[in-house]
């Protein structure tokens, strides 16, 4: 594991080369959606299919296993079933990938079928040194490298970083940011947050300079005890802005 949190999660905010396993043309798909929005992003690194169906997807040469990449990997985007997972990300930690997002759902929010897969996921990235965002979340944006994981369309760059527990509510809340001319550092929909934790993303951006405001939708945390003890260091360099859901019957 890299000696430091940014060292871990820059594999992902700050890549030079993305793996979509998974990844097809249609819209209609996860695979297909995030490939597309990454190829549209104007990314400033390079891409890699992987979708063993297909020798080429939209003018990208497409690997059967991201172990026929030649290239180092820095960041895997899963979008197959959750029982792939396991499988998938071991084949990641043999790759040497240091990062991942899972945005495949039937995890922890189904059941306990679901947990114990979660958990299996989490067992594999940790004995091989990967961080993943998720699983079951909505993806990424981050402006340094151009990467575009997540939104319709890539927003204005500026220096809000955004993280949603609600893929839906956090996507609906960037673009009106967006319309309303409030640029983005970063958008990341945690999901389950089953490795990365809501107080490590913190942690992050307040070392992160192209990060002047932190703004959090929450519904519920694994640690709170680590999520305030780091929030009273942040808010000491930045300011925090959250938004709690789930405090009315509603």
């Amino acid at each position: 594991m890299p000696s430091s949190l940014v060292e871990q999660l820059d594999a992902i905010f700050k890549p030079r080369s993305v793996a979509v396993i998974g990844a097809g043309s249609s819209i209609a798909k996860w695979g297909g959606r995030l490939f597309i929005r990454l190829k549209d992003s104007h990314f400033r690194g390079s891409i890699y299919p992987v979708n063993p169906s297909h020798d080429d997807i939209l003018g990208f040469k497409s690997s059967p296993s991201i172990l026929d990449i030649e290239d180092t990997i820095d960041l895997a985007v899963l979008c197959l079933p959750a029982a792939k997972i396991p499988y998938l990300l071991r084949e990641c930690v043999t790759k040497k990938v240091k990062g991942a997002v899972i945005v495949t759902a039937d995890f922890s929010e189904t059941g306990e079928k679901g947990r114990a897969l979660e958990t299996e996921a989490v067992r594999i990235a940790r004995e091989g040194g990967l961080r993943f965002v998720g699983p079951n979340c909505m993806g990424i944006w981050s402006s340094a490298p151009g990467l575009n994981l997540a939104l319709p369309k890539p927003p204005i760059e500026g220096h809000l970083a955004f993280l949603s527990q609600s893929g839906t509510y956090g996507i609906t809340l960037a673009q009106i940011a967006d319309d309303k001319g409030f640029g983005l550092s970063k958008f990341i929909s945690f999901g389950n947050q089953a490795d990365i934790l809501v107080s490590e993303y913190l942690e992050y951006l307040a070392q992160a300079e192209d990060t002047k405001v932190i703004a959090l939708y929450l519904e519920g945390l694994k640690d709170g005890r680590a999520f305030f003890e780091t929030a009273k260091r942040v808010v000491q360099k930045k300011p925090i802005l959250l938004y709690k859901g789930g405090s009315s019957p509603q």
